[in-house]
This record gives structure tokens, C-alpha cells and sequence, in this order.
């Protein structure tokens, strides 16, 4: 914005001459400025005026004009001619050309020059003739004949007299007659100061648009310390312009005051115009820059006041949602009363807590609704900030209240086992001394003080106001009353039935012939007939194997649930009719390959196992028994299931898993995951039940408790082992004989092996990596491919012995890991080193009984008991958890060669050499940044856990859609599912089930 311009020529020409009458520029070194150009008076603007009120420029009769050159004389007429104002100069000057001492020629000069450049308007040229007589004759002649030469209008006066016909003698100096008073001298004083004043009112509008262009285009900044500093800096500036608009006001109207003086020898009208009009220019100036002000800081204070709002809304957005986050962790009640009381006590100091955060939420809500009342404000952007710290700060109250809520119940239930288990103390007491029908009475009279009319009645009670941490206790409670109010029950009606018979005479008895009662305290078993309520280690025992019943009923709940939104959301949407036009023509009828028998998994879980569980989950024995019963339908319907896995991921590969179709299911069902993920739940499912049984099994006592959840945590074993060979052998290729006429698959593992063959000069001295598979008839030598156009693990059939024609040397010197298989004569031998001796072990273990089972039908009944005998200890080495299996006893067999030297080096490496038929694998890309989608929990010590939003770099890809990450934060690194990470890029799949489920 400019304050200050020059709106007509003349001013434009005015302001060209203020630095040269003050002495400043030229135009050479021998050129003189405008401020002595006027000191010889070679023309004048006295202020006088004509009759129409145009203003006069003089060239006094001083006889010096011809010493002023053509240049000098453009700038002086240039800078007289903007002395008066832009209206007057605007009508057109009158000039008097006073050569009355001069001659003519002068006169002619003078025209001639004025002709040639007069920067402004002529209205007529006033000439007073030379008043000698030969001038005079000469005049009267030449005037006639140049008049005519002009553009502008000439008049030859002969007096002064015929001036007046123009102009008022108030008009006029007294040179010419006049009564206008005028000093040259005190004229160029007002003329320098009243262009300095001028001068000083342009630097200071000069730096008025300077200040506010900067300030229109400058970054107002995100951060409200930012905006501050900028605020206060433009105000520090602002007033300091306003200071100097100040002063020049202060100099202005000096001025003002000084060219109105009354004991000036005159007043020169212009000049008092000219500096009036100056400031009153200063004074619109002043106003439009305060206006500017006003607007630009009203919208930077807007915009701090913005800027603080977000900055604020973050913070307690943040702090709002990590109180949520801690509010949604304070899940545990407590198991007895003084933890009641301590979480209690927690919860009062976190409600404070949150109090004084929710209370500067509060305000920041009413800061915002301020905000939004500006005009400036983008309301809906501010309303929904306010929103958001509205619904999170409900939801906090909501959390707080009905964790005070629940810890109340939970003091008041404990407070309720307390008095319950009070009074359970006094009934052991009256039941075990002498108590009478009185006391019995009182004793049933008490449990109504704590609310026990029936026992069943009570144990409905603790059951509605229990939670999965407290369930075992009440149970237990429940239990310990329902037994003493029994055995109160059968005491009171004995006693009743006492006092109903005639008293018998009272006859005495010997000491030691009494018999002891009955201990009434004697322990009782609560859940099984193993478990006793006696003892601090067996209460800690019974709690833990509580929580972890409840773990396995709430999970298996949340899996059907699972199960069935896929089936519903997916699968059943596929199928309609009237969404076929939707799918991608890979999926139009390809629904069982997708699910595979996911239907069948969630009928029996749903409508069998979930209800055998629900009706025996308060007795360990029968849960054990419910995972026995079903051992053969887990393994058919998970071994198809994970049989399917390589072609349902096939089927998505080509989905790529981002058909709108399927984002549209996952959008309606609310998952954060995508299809892949939840495919994956059934793997994990088969594998957690191994990790559940084996946690009762750690928290349960001697007996047949401890028995049955061994045979059921060895039927799931079993069965793992057993979808987990099923997916092994499916995945080779370039097998020459069938399969299925090789009998069982009884072991799978990859090792590293040496072969050499006699008909082969070329020995094979160097180890390679093979996966081996033994089979009842054969064993067959396959190398892994961990990679293939499905991103699959997969095995290439390289070679194959039949059991019938090898031979098994046990030891091997050098390496405690290594032993051998050969044909007949050792003409093929095959050096073989485990990864460990434990699994080393268990195949030279299940190798020989084999063999054994080969004689036993070779050589007939004495060859099959002396099988039994010497081998029993064989039958159950198949656990599919090898490396976790315990060392079997060997049988005396003495090895073929020489013992070996459990000093010597290993001799095997995880890296074997390369050889001329293995595959280059390439390293894939690492150091990608992922965060997890949702939560997931490890289950085996190659796997890592995940949480929601956490961190992760990968440092590798592997196979059926796993990755190996670093999570963020040293918490270590593993394993984890693609489909858990937000890797767009990768295909997220399931096939890795079998991979996991090796591990354990």
C-alpha cells in the first residue's frame, strides 16, 4: 500500500527538486543547483495571482538572464512550477517578462526560451518593453512581426499600468507596481524548510509501505511461541513508525506555525498551502496505517489466540488419551480384600488426577468456543477439536466411573467372602465341639447378615458381582458354604431329632473306647477330586489355574465369534446372488477354496467343544477329558484346513487383498485387520490350546488332575505334530513314487548331509542342507526352497532309501550331532548332522525302531518280544515338539565305529557350503519402517509380540507372509505375521502356519 505519491506531474517534478535546493545532486561539477539558481532571482513565483486566479511566475528586469544556460533553465522553471498547488498549476500560469532596463533582444531570448520548454500550461506572457526610446522604437516593430510565432497568446505592455487590467496591484510587488509585499531571502528559507518537511514525509511513507508489505506477506508461523515473538516484534516496529509520524506532525505544524507569523515582513499564501496540504496528507496517511494496523494485528492476535488453541487441544488430547489408555489397563479387582482396598485407593489418586487434566480440558473447551464466535475462525475446524476433547473426556468419566463403580462391587463382594468365610470358620468350630440346636440356629440366623438364605441363592449372588480375576475364589467360597451349610443343615436336623426321642439314661464311658469325631475342617475339593482348599500354596495354585480356565473360556468365545464374523462377513456376501456382478472373476465361485472348511470349524466349536467346555470348565479333569475326546475331529478339521492354506493364499495373491470388494466387507465388519489376519486365527488357535493345557498343567497338584491334562496336552501335541507334517509334505515336489503306499509319516526336519557313492569318483565332500522325510517304507532327501513364485516354503524330491535295504551307524567321531544311514555294503553312505543332539536322538531312536518292527516280521514272535523288551522305552518318541523332548534311555546297543571324543570341534555349520545344484537365495530389502494394526501374541520363542501402533524396522522377509522385525525401543526382535503390519506392498497371508507350529 502507498501512503504518499505524487498525484500530478507537477508534484512529480516538485519532488525531483527537493534534494537539489537543498544543496543535494547536479548534474555535473559545474552545474549549480536549484538552491542557486534562485539566489540571483532569474525568475520569481511570488504567491501573487491573476484576476482568474492563475498563478504568476516573474522575470524580474536584473539584466542577468543571458547568464543562466538552457539546462539551468529547465530545472529552475521545473521547480517553479510546482510551487504553487496542482489546481492552480493545473488552470495555466500567467508570466510577466519585466525587460524594461533591457533590450529587446532579451525580450526575444526570453520568449524564445520559455517557448521551448515551459513545464506547464501558458495562459498569456506579459512583456514590458524596454523603456529607452531606441528599445522602445525597436519593440513596436519586432513585436508585430514574432508575435505570431508563439503558441501562447503575447502582450507587449509599454507601462505597468496596463498590468492591472490583468492583475491586482495586491498581486503585485512593488517593483511592478504592487502592494505585495516579498522577500526573496525569507522566501528561499520557508521554501528549504517546507521541502525538508516534504522530504522527511516521504522517507517516513517510504518506510510505512516497506513495514507493511513485509508484514502481508510474512509467514504468521504454527507455533504459538512463534506468533508471539512475531506480534510483538511488528508492535515494537508499528509504535516506532508511529513515532515518527508523530514528530513529523510536530515538524509540520512548527512549520506551519512559523510561515503564519504576523511580524514576517509578508505571508506567502502558497507556502501556508503547501504545508496544510502536507499535513493534512500526513494525517489521511496516518489514519490508513492505523486502519492497516488495526486489521493485520486483530488477525494475528486471532491467529495466536488459534495456534494456542491447537497447541493446548494436542497436549490434552495426548494427556486425555493416555489417562484412557491407563484407565483401560485397570482391569484387575483384586483377590483380596486389602488389594481391594489398594486399588481403590489407586483409583482415587487417578481420578484426582484426571480431574485436574479434565478441568484444563474444560477450559480449552471454552477457549475454543470463544474462538469460534470470531468471524475469523474457521468453526467447524475449532468445533470439531472441541468435540473430540469432549467425547474423550466423557469417555474418561465413563472409564473412572465405572472403575469406581466396579471396585466398589469388588469391595463389597470381599467384603461378603470375608464375613462368609467367618462365618464357614464358626461352623467348623460349632460342628466340631459341643454346640447345641441354640447355637446351630444362631449360627443360620448370622448368615442372613451377609445374605445367605440358600446356598444356592448365594452362590447366584457372588456369581452376578464376580469377575474373571475373582471367579475361582467365589467358586471356591461358594463351595466351602455349601458344605458347611450341608453338614449345619444335617447337624441341626440330628440335633432336632435328639431332643424329639425320650432321654436315655446317662451311662458312662471309658476314655480311651470314645471315638475322635470327624475333623468338620477336613480340605474338600472344589474343582476335581485332586484339589483341596487347605494351604497357601494350594489357594496361589487354584487362583492361577482359575484364571487360566477363564483364560481359555473368554479366548475360545472371542475365536467363534471370530470365526463367525468371517463366515458372515465374507464368506456369506461372496455367495449372494446379487453381489456376484460385485466380485472379481477370480472369486466368482472359488468361496471353498478361499475359507477352505472354516464353516465346519466354527459348527464344531460353536455347537460342541465351546458347550463341553462351558458345562465342565468348573471341574480341570473334565476340561482335560473334553480336548481328549475330541482329539481325531481336531486333527481332521485342522489338517484339511491348514492343507487348504497354500491355495486359499494363492486365490488372495491374485485378490492382492485390496479388492474394493473385500475393503468394503472389512469396512462393514469394523476389523482392523484384513482378510488374511483373521485366516490366521485358526493356526494360532490350534497352537494356544498346547500353551493353555500347559499352564494348568503347571498350576495343578498330584493326582489324576495332573494326569488327565498330561494326556491332553500330549493329544494336542500329537495332533500339532500331525497337521504340522501334513503341511510338510504337501509342500514336495518331484516326488517319482506315491506317498501315500510309504506309510506314516513319522519325522520331518531339515539337517545338513554329506553324501558319497563308491560309482561316483566325484565325492561329495561338502555338506548341504536337506530336508528329510521319514516314512514308514522310506526316507526321503529334499532341498528346501524357501521361496517360490507363491512366496512358499517348498521341498524338491532329490533323492530316496527304502527302510527295507539301510543300514544306521549312531555315532559318528567328531561331532556328537552327525551319525549315518547306508545301503547294504556301504556303497552309498549319507552323513547326517541335527542341528542338536536331542533331536540327533530321537531320529537315530525312531530310525532303529523301525528297523526293529522290520525284524519283528521278519523274524517272527522271539524277535518282537525281545523288540518289547529291550525297546519299550521307543514307542512314544514321536512328540512333534522335538527340541523340547526329554532324552530317552538308550538301548544297549554298542555303536558300529569308534566312540567319539566329546572334546573334538563340531565339524557342522547353519551355513553349509554351496554346492552345484542349490539355488542362489537373495537377501530381500530391509530397514523399512511398519507399525502394527493390532495387537498379537507370540507363540513360540521365534515370534515376537505385538501392540497395537507400536514400532518395528524389518530386517527381513520370509516366507508365507512372515517378516523378522527389530521393535522399536530395544524390545526385541522375531517373527511376526505380514497381515499384522501395515506393509501394503507385501502380500499378507497366513501360510506360515506350519512354520509356527514347528516351532512349538
Amino acid at each position: 500500500m502507498k501512503f504518499w505519491k505524487c498525484s500530478t506531474k507537477a508534484e512529480r517534478l516538485a519532488a525531483a527538486r527537493e534534494a537539489e535546493c537543498d544543496g543535494c545532486g547536479s548534474e555535473g561539477d559545474e552545474a549549480r543547483n536549484v538552491g542557486e539558481l534562485l539566489l540571483p532571482q532569474y525568475a520569481l513565483a511570488t504567491g501573487g495571482l491573476a484576476k482568474d486566479h492563475r498563478p504568476l511566475i516573474t522575470f524580474p528586469d536584473n539584466n542577468n538572464f543571458h547568464l543562466i544556460t538552457a539546462s539551468e533553465y529547465r530545472r529552475l522553471l521545473l521547480y517553479l512550477t510546482s510551487v504553487p498547488s496542482i489546481l492552480e498549476a493545473d488552470m495555466g500560469f500567467h508570466i510577466i517578462v519585466d525587460r524594461r532596463k533591457d533590450r529587446w533582444n532579451s525580450v526575444k531570448t526570453v520568449l524564445l526560451r520559455i517557448s521551448e520548454f515551459f513545464p506547464g500550461i501558458i495562459h498569456a506572457v506579459y512583456v514590458l518593453r524596454p523603456s529607452s526610446f531606441l528599445q522602445k522604437a525597436l519593440s513596436e516593430v519586432s513585436s508585430k512581426l514574432f508575435k505570431e510565432e508563439f503558441r501562447f497568446k503575447v502582450l507587449v505592455c509599454s507601462t505597468v499600468d496596463e498590468l492591472y487590467e490583468h492583475f491586482e496591484r495586491s498581486q503585485l510587488t512593488p517593483d511592478l507596481g504592487g502592494e505585495l509585499q516579498y522577500s526573496h531571502s525569507e522566501w528561499i528559507q520557508q521554501r528549504i524548510a517546507l521541502e525538508k518537511f516534504s522530504t522527511l514525509m516521504k522517507e517516513t511513507s517510504t518506510k510505512l509501505d516497506d513495514f507493511m508489505h513485509e508484514i502481508v506477506d510474512c509467514d504468521m508461523g504454527n507455533d504459538p511461541t512463534q506468533t508471539k515473538e512475531l506480534l510483538d516484534c511488528q508492535g515494537t516496529r508499528y509504535k516506532a513508525l508511529k513515532s515518527e509520524l508523530s514528530i513529523a506532525t510536530t515538524q509540520g505544524e512548527d512549520l506551519l506555525t512559523q510561515v503564519r507569523k504576523p511580524n514576517l515582513t509578508y505571508n506567502i499564501i502558497s507556502h501556508v498551502a503547501a504545508v496544510e496540504r502536507l499535513l493534512v496528507q500526513l494525517e489521511e496517511t496516518e489514519k490508513q496505517f492505523d486502519n492497516f494496523w488495526q486489521k493485520h494485528s486483530t488477525k494475528l492476535n486471532h491467529w495466536l489466540k488459534f495456534r494456542t488453541f491447537l497447541l493446548n487441544f494436542k497436549q490434552m488430547q495426548a494427556t486425555l488419551d493416555h489417562h484412557l489408555k491407563a484407565a483401560c489397563d485397570m482391569t484387575e479387582v483384586g483377590e483380596t480384600a486389602s488389594r481391594v482396598e489398594s486399588l481403590i485407593q489407586e483409583a482415587h489418586n487417578f481420578e484426582k488426577l484426571c480431574n485436574c487434566d479434565l478441568d484444563t480440558a474444560s477450559s480449552v473447551i471454552d477457549d475454543g468456543d470463544k474462538l469460534m464466535q470470531d468471524p475469523l475462525s474457521s468453526v467447524d475446524h475449532i468445533e470439531s477439536k472441541c468435540e473430540e476433547l469432549r467425547r474423550t473426556s466423557a469417555l474418561l468419566i465413563d472409564k473412572i466411573q465405572k472403575r469406581n463403580l466396579l471396585l466398589t462391587k469388588a469391595r463389597e463382594l470381599m467384603d461378603r467372602i470375608d464375613k462368609a468365610n467367618e462365618w464357614c470358620a464358626t461352623g467348623v468350630e460349632l460342628l466340631a465341639g459341643e454346640g447345641g440346636l441354640l447355637a446351630v440356629d444362631k449360627l443360620l440366623e448370622d448368615a442372613q447378615s451377609f445374605g445367605l438364605t440358600a446356598p444356592e441363592q448365594f452362590r447366584d449372588m457372588l456369581m452376578q458381582s464376580a469377575t474373571q480375576e475373582t471367579r475361582a475364589l467365589v467358586t471356591q467360597v461358594a463351595q466351602r458354604v455349601e458344605d458347611v451349610w450341608l453338614m449345619v443343615s444335617v447337624k441341626r436336623a440330628s440335633l432336632q431329632r435328639a431332643a424329639a426321642r425320650p432321654a436315655r439314661p446317662v451311662q458312662s464311658v471309658p476314655p480311651q473306647s470314645a471315638a475322635l469325631p470327624t475333623p468338620a475342617n477336613q480340605q474338600m475339593e472344589t474343582s476335581g477330586g485332586s484339589e483341596s482348599s487347605g494351604g497357601d500354596d494350594s489357594d496361589v495354585r487354584r487362583s492361577r489355574r482359575g484364571h487360566v480356565l477363564a483364560e481359555l473360556m473368554q479366548t475360545e468365545k472371542v475365536y467363534v465369534q471370530e470365526l463367525g464374523s468371517i463366515l458372515s462377513g465374507y464368506k456369506e456376501e461372496i455367495e449372494k446372488p446379487e453381489n456376484q456382478h460385485l466380485l472379481p472373476p477370480t472369486l466368482v465361485g472359488q468361496a471353498d477354496v478361499l475359507f477352505g472348511n472354516l464353516h465346519e470349524l466354527f459348527t464344531f466349536h460353536q455347537d460342541v467343544f465351546l458347550k463341553d467346555l462351558e458345562r465342565c470348565i468348573s471341574a480341570t479333569e473334565l476340561v482335560a477329558l473334553c480336548f481328549v475326546e475330541k482329539r481325531e475331529t481336531f486333527f481332521r478339521l485342522y489338517s484339511y484346513y491348514c492343507q487348504n492354506i497354500p491355495r486359499s493364499e494363492r486365490l488372495r495373491e491374485t485378490l492382492v487383498d485390496t479388492h474394493l470388494f473385500l475393503q468394503a466387507c472389512q469396512l462393514r465388519l469394523g476389523h482392523k485387520l484384513p482378510l488374511a489376519a483373521y485366516l490366521l486365527k485358526p493356526v494360532q488357535r490350534i497352537t494356544k490350546y498346547q500353551l493353555l493345557l500347559k499352564d494348568l498343567l503347571r498350576y495343578s497338584e498330584c493326582g489324576s488332575m495332573t494326569t488327565g491334562l498330561q494326556q491332553a496336552l500330549d493329544c494336542m501335541l500329537v495332533v500339532l505334530k500331525c497337521v504340522n507334517d501334513s503341511m510338510h509334505q504337501i509342500a514336495i515336489t518331484g516326488v517319482p513314487v506315491d506317498l501315500s503306499q510309504q506309510g506314516e509319516l513319522l519325522m520331518q526336519g531339515s539337517f545338513l548331509v554329506v553324501s558319497e557313492n563308491k560309482r561316483d569318483l566325484r565325492l561329495r565332500i561338502r555338506p548341504r542342507r536337506r530336508h528329510i522325510f521319514l516314512y514308514e517304507k522310506a526316507m526321503l532327501f529334499c532341498k528346501p526352497a524357501t521361496k517360490n513364485s507363491h512366496n512358499k516354503a517348498t521341498y524338491h524330491f532329490k533323492h530316496d532309501l527304502l527302510m527295507s535295504q539301510i543300514g544306521l551307524t549312531e555315532s559318528v567321531k567328531g561331532d556328537l550331532r552327525k551319525f549315518e544311514v547306508w545301503r547294504q555294503g556301504r556303497c552309498e553312505v549319507h552323513t547326517i548332522t541335527a542341528p542338536t543332539v536331542e533331536v540327533k536322538r530321537a531320529w537315530v531312536e525312531r530310525i532303529k525302531r523301525v528297523l526293529l518292527d522290520q525284524l519283528k516280521e521278519l523274524k517272527g514272535e522271539r524277535v518282537r518280544q525281545y523288540g518289547l523288551q529291550h525297546h519299550r522305552t521307543l514307542i512314544q518318541t514321536s512328540s512333534w515338539e522335538v527340541s523340547g523332548a526329554q532324552p530317552r534311555p538308550q538301548p544297549p546297543t554298542a555303536p558300529r565305529t569308534g566312540s567319539c571324543d566329546a572334546h573334538d570341534e563340531p565339524c557342522w555349520s547353519t551355513d553349509p557350503s554351496d554346492d552345484d545344484d542349490d539355488d542362489v537365495e537373495h537377501a530381500p530389502a530391509v530397514g523399512c519402517g511398519l507399525v502394527a494394526l493390532s495387537d498379537y501374541t507370540a507363540v513360540g520363542p521365534s515370534e515376537v509380540s505385538l501392540r497395537e501402533g507400536q514400532h518395528a524396522e524389518l530386517l527381513k522377509v520370509g516366507c508365507a507372509g512372515w517378516w523378522y522385525v527389530r521393535l522399536a525401543g530395544g524390545q526385541g526382535e522375531g517373527w511376526a505375521p505380514a497381515a499384522y503390519l501395515d506393509q501394503r506392498k507385501t502380500s499378507r497371508s497366513s501360510s506360515r502356519s506350519h512354520d509356527r507350529l514347528h516351532e512349538h
